[in-house]
This record gives structure tokens, sequence and C-alpha cells, in this order.
């Protein structure tokens, strides 16, 4: 029986072709995804088009949704920050342990990624690669199949598990070398360069900010609506989203039962999703917004009224609020 490894995969085409050129050799992959804090808890990824790639690439996977732990990691990164909220170099140092639990548990042994020397000026360093490879505790049991050439051998290439001779020594920014790699491999279908981590996200990171600073006791609930809607907070214990759009509202709608209040007008305007303490002045102020983002009318400015997903007392809109109190307010 051949070699066992763990692959963390994005469901890009790096830690694919990472995978493959291993299986090449004869080595059984297992891949482990990592579910970010921004996806909805209802989310299926066995569902989604990387999980399909995988398994028409032959890669079974295990998912690793992302909680509280890694976000206690988030909020007091050892490495720091990258440029917003993206602790880039301990979220690689995170993945990397929870695949070194998944090697001991299935068998495996050895660990490997889609990494590209140079590709990330914050985690993909040469330097760097070495010194996440110590402290995610996966030292010689890690494997750069693309930049193998280019790396010291590890221990899996000196036990002969692997043929480093077999490895490419791919580097730098560019996708020329890996695109020509699937095409001899004969792989077609692949996902595109996403457009970033959220966390690196001006606007997402502001937010995480606020959370992290506001809400010591924030749930996975409040990390997921990060990514919903309009935020703003009117107070230190009052935040509140306001939906941009139907679906916006509707997804806000499915999680009413945590809602300190919510807001549902019975005109065309806003679903307003409340966290914290509100008083009688906020509901007017929450009243005035949806106003603000809606279309009220003589006669159509109701608004329906959630405490935790319970029916409260309706509200009329009032006058919508200014805009110089919402900017003041906007996250």
């Amino acid at each position: 029986m051949g070699a066992r490894g763990i692959l963390l995969y994005s469901g890009g085409l790096d830690s694919l072709l990472a995978g493959r050129l291993l299986m090449e050799q004869g080595v059984e992959m297992i891949g482990i995804m990592f579910i970010l804090p921004f996806r909805a808890p209802d989310f299926r990824p066995e569902e989604d088009r990387p999980a399909r790639i995988a398994r028409d690439n032959g890669i079974p996977l295990r998912f690793f949704r992302c909680g509280r732990e890694y976000m206690e990691m988030v909020k007091n990164p050892p490495h720091g920050y990258g440029k917003r909220s993206n602790p880039c170099i301990d979220c690689k140092i995170y993945f990397l342990r929870k695949a070194g639990e998944l090697m001991a548990s299935e068998g495996a042994s050895f660990v490997a990624t889609g990494e590209v020397v140079g590709q990330r000026p914050m985690s993909q360093m040469k330097h760097m690669l070495r010194h996440i490879e110590i402290e995610s505790g996966l030292k010689d049991r890690l494997l750069r199949p693309l930049s193998a050439q280019l790396l010291l051998p590890t221990g899996v290439e000196r036990e002969g598990l692997v043929d480093r001779e077999r490895l490419p020594g791919i580097s730098g920014r560019g996708r020329s070398a890996q695109m020509e790699l699937a095409r001899t491999m004969g792989i077609a279908e692949y996902a595109s360069p996403a457009g970033g981590c959220l966390f690196t996200d001006p606007q997402i990171a502001r937010r995480v900010r606020d959370l992290l600073d506001h809400v010591p006791d924030f749930d996975m609930v409040d990390m997921y609506l990060l990514s919903v809607g309009r935020h703003f907070r009117a107070g230190e214990g009052l935040k509140f989203i306001v939906g941009r759009n139907e679906t916006e509202n509707a997804e806000l709608e499915k999680y009413a039962s945590v809602a300190d209040l919510m807001l549902l007008p019975d005109f065309k305007g806003p679903v307003v999703f409340a966290r914290g303490v509100v008083g009688d002045g906020d509901v007017r102020l929450l009243a005035a917004v949806a106003a603000r983002y809606g279309r009220p009318a003589e006669g159509n400015d109701r608004i329906a009224l959630l405490r935790r997903g319970s029916p409260a007392d309706a509200v009329i809109t009032g006058a919508p609020v200014d805009d110089e109190v919402l900017r003041q307010m906007m996250i």
C-alpha cells in the first residue's frame, strides 16, 4: 500500500494540482477544506462546486467549519495582521495544525499544500514558509509540491514517500505555469483565482473589528451576517443591519429568532436586524432608517416588530432619518 497524505484543499487550481501531482505517484490523498465564518450556517459545502471538482479528480474531502476557536485566533493573532483584519500567517498555521490532527487520525504520513514560493508577500516567502512549517508542528511532514524544487528536501522526500524529481519548481505570482500543468494533466475545470479573503476587504475588516471590540460574546451568526447588508452602530450596546435587496431581506429574516429586534415593513423597504439593548428611542430611530431606505406612503407606513422572533407592537415609520446621522453611524 502506498503513502497517504492530507491535502489542504482551497478549491483553487494550486491545491488541486498539488493533490494530482502526488496522486500520480500513487499517493492516496484526503483533502481538508476549511469553511470560513462568512459562510451561512446552513451552507452545505459538499454540494458546492469546489467539492464536486475535488470528487471529479478523485480527492475525497473532509470539511472543517471555522468557529469560535478560529475567531479567538483572529482576535489576537500572534503574528499580527496584514493590511486589514487578515491574520494570514496565523490563519495558515491554524489550518495546518488542524490538518496535522487529521493526519494523525487518518494514519497519513504528511500534509501537502498548494502554496507557491513568492505568490503571496506575507505568508509565502521562503523564510516564512519554513517558519510556518515549524510553528504548525509539521516540521519535515509538510510538503509544497508545486515549489518542491525550490525548497529544501522534506522528510517526506528523504524517506522516499514522494519522488522529489517528479515535482516542479514553480514560483512567483503568475499563473501560466499552473495553467500549462493543468492542461498536460487533463484538468479542464477548476476555479478561477478568487477575489481574496474577506478579512482583507476594507469594509468587512471594519465590521470584524467592530464586532470583536463591542461584542465579546458574539456567535457565528454575528460573524456570518458581517457579509450581509449595511451595518451601523447606534451606540456602544446597539448595532443594526439593513437589508439592501430582497435576497438580503430574506437572509436576515432567517435569523429573526436571534435578533433582539427585527423590523419588517409592510411597504416596500428593508428588513432591519438589531442586536443589543433596544430602547423606545432606538425603535423610533430604526423605523426612521427603514423609512429612509424604503418607500412608505400615507396609510402604508406600518412596520411589524419581532423581538427574538416573537411579535411585538407595530410602529409607524415617521420621518426618514437624516443621511448625515446615518453616515456617522455606518461601520
